[in-house]
């Protein structure tokens, strides 16, 4: 019987966060098919992002018993979305498949509530084998505020 292989899905774009797993070379994801070990977790992080999603990926691995050597592809979303989302989802999905060796898939523009932008990522599949890293899509620059000036009293 051959090892099951999972896609990983990471979305940061907006304050609601999202990730999802699903099988390899399904048309949709388990989780809507109704599949009892896939799931998709979706919550409100506002600005802790950078302290939930990690321990929320590795929550939703254990509670399905699969071992993070088992994903064979990482999607996220590329963007638009905060600046700060995007660079914690794409740092987390470019750690994993560096660490990993393999494949980080990334969708800009992607349209609907956190849920269904999950869902539209898990339906992404790599055309290679190989990681290769994702870069973000702001959708402008980058606003940066320019320090004042020291003024000495």
């Amino acid at each position: 019987m051959a090892k099951k292989q999972y896609v990983l899905a990471i979305d940061t774009a907006e304050a609601s966060t999202g990730i999802g797993l699903a099988a390899t070379g399904l048309k949709e994801p388990l989780a809507r098919r109704g599949e009892g070990k896939i799931k998709l977790v979706t919550w409100a992080s506002k600005r802790n992002q950078s302290k939930e999603l990690l321990p929320r990926i590795d929550r939703l691995l254990r509670s399905i018993k699969i071992k993070p050597t088992e994903l064979s592809q990482v999607s996220v979303n590329l963007g638009p979305g905060s600046f700060t989302g995007l660079r914690i989802g794409l740092s987390i999905a470019n750690a994993f498949g560096y660490a990993l060796k393999i494949p980080v898939v990334g969708k800009n523009n992607l349209t609907g509530h956190t849920k269904e932008r999950v869902e539209q990522l898990l339906k992404l599949r790599a055309r290679t084998t190989k990681f290769k890293p994702a870069l973000p899509m702001y959708g402008r620059p980058p606003r940066i505020t320019k320090s004042r000036p020291k003024t000495y009293r």
